[in-house]
């Protein structure tokens, strides 16, 4: 290999490495701020980069925050693949894999009072990478229902609703169990754990909860 070749590699590596360094970064200030209140200027500091060097990997703020939501994903969907392959009854793997997915973004937007806001800037600025936050907990819990019924441990057709309804109806329990009065993050993962073991009871067959 050239070089020259290896000179690019090293600053593709480089590059790479400082744009998940700024996507951290904003992440905190985003959680911390908002995203209103949170200036390119801020960014940079929190960063510890140059001004220049922030505008040299990202045109504006909405740059910076979709780059912050894919890396969040990238994190998430680490974390569920874990929760995935760990061994355990379907109601706990289930659980694990609601705190992998939900609680993580819950814990990374842990100081609450921008929640909405920054779930609104998501929406406006942020929909592709949303939409593939969204369809890691979708992907990976249909794995985790499809599995558990080829091992007969549950039997999905208990709940009376397909396996995507079923799914969207999980991701719609989390979503409300963050609202009204905004809990904690221990009390938000005990949530998740609830909402886990309702929706593990509704699809467990008679032969699993004899045995």
């Amino acid at each position: 290999m050239s070089d020259r070749s290896e000179s690019s590699i090293a600053s593709g590596e480089d590059g790479k490495g400082r744009i998940e360094q700024i996507a951290e970064a904003a992440l905190r200030l985003f959680a911390r701020y908002g995203y209103k209140r949170t200036s390119m200027d801020d960014i940079a500091r929190e960063a510890g980069v140059a001004r220049a060097t922030l505008y040299l990997h990202f045109k504006g703020k909405d740059d910076v925050f979709r780059a912050m939501l894919a890396g969040l994903g990238s994190q998430v969907e680490t974390r569920c693949r874990e929760a995935l392959a760990a061994p355990g009854p379907f109601a706990q793997r289930l659980a694990a894999l609601m705190a992998a997915h939900h609680g993580t973004a819950f814990i990374a937007f842990s100081a609450g009072e921008h929640l909405g806001e920054l779930k609104a800037v998501m929406v406006s600025i942020a929909g592709a990478e949303l939409v593939a936050f969204e369809a890691i907990f979708i992907d990976l819990a249909r794995q985790l229902f499809e599995d558990a019924a080829a091992q007969g441990e549950i039997a999905i057709e208990r709940s009376g609703l397909p396996l995507d309804t079923l799914i969207a109806t999980i991701m719609r329990a989390a979503a409300g169990a963050k609202y009204g009065e905004l809990p904690s993050c221990e009390d938000y993962l005990l949530r998740l754990r609830e909402i886990a073991a309702v929706f593990a009871a509704a699809v467990t067959n008679d032969r699993a909860l004899r045995a």
